[in-house]
């Protein structure tokens, strides 16, 4: 049986080929190669120089397509998908948006607007200076919430008004990015919700309901003359609001 020198790996081989290389190992004997049980290798003496070429250009390749994946993986991590705030109202040309930070994700209205300045607001709210207020609000539909949106029926029902997008908003204060309520606090906060084309109606009037946490519900009359927005005053906390539309006898 013909010497030869077993290596492990892949990365073993090319720093194999070093260390003979150095020792002036190849002398031009020719010695066969195997494959052996494993992951070992015999390699001749006479063709291991080829072998171990073609390995370190392959595992060239292999890096350079690693990192260049890697590359495109950082990039859209860095890139992450911009969430549109609709805390806006058009106003024919000119838009009004909100005096308060938050997260404004609800779609079902054209837009919704605190109009009070905050500094107003934390007085009455008896806020220090390092409290601030923060506003969320999402949509609420037959799939997501149909509890509720049954109470809304009944009470749209019952006031003989057609009923329309629902919408939950909470008012509540952060504090180093913490989150704490203002449920019971006194302070209302004046709020603008756009009214949607395909709701708006002539010579219709307009209110909001809020439905709180109990079931306990208010009808919230509108308090500008607009005929694109409903204004009224939301409470502190968690509560749902929806628009109402009374139609003209």
């Amino acid at each position: 049986m013909k010497k030869g020198i077993f290596f492990r790996g892949k990365k073993m081989l090319v720093n194999a080929a070093a260390v003979i290389a150095a020792a002036g190992l190849f002398s031009g004997s020719v010695v066969t190669s195997h494959a052996m049980e494993g992951d070992l290798t015999n390699f001749t003496v006479e063709h291991m120089p080829e072998a171990l070429q073609d390995q370190q250009d392959q595992q060239d390749q292999q890096d350079q397509q690693d990192q260049q994946d890697q590359q495109e993986q950082e990039q859209v991590v860095a890139e992450p998908k911009k969430v549109v705030q609709n805390n806006k109202i058009d106003f024919g040309g000119w838009n009004m948006t909100s005096t308060l930070d938050g997260h404004y994700y609800a779609e079902g209205v054209p837009g919704i607007v605190m109009t009070d300045y905050e500094f107003n607001l934390r007085k009455v709210a008896n806020m220090s200076f390092v409290e601030y207020f923060f506003v969320s609000t999402w949509d609420m539909t037959q799939d997501t919430a149909p509890l509720a949106i049954n109470t809304f029926r009944v009470v749209a029902a019952s006031e003989n008004a057609i009923l329309g997008p629902v919408v939950q908003i909470n008012i509540n204060k952060m504090v180093n990015r913490q989150m704490y309520s203002l449920e019971g606090n006194p302070v209302e906060v004046t709020t603008m919700f756009g009214i949607p084309e395909d709701y708006k109606e002539s010579g219709a009037r307009y209110a909001v309901v809020c439905v709180m946490s109990g079931g306990v519900y208010e009808i919230l009359p509108d308090l500008d003359a607009y005929e694109n927005t409903v204004t009224f005053k939301a409470k502190a906390g968690d509560a749902a609001y929806a628009l109402l539309k009374y139609r003209t006898i």
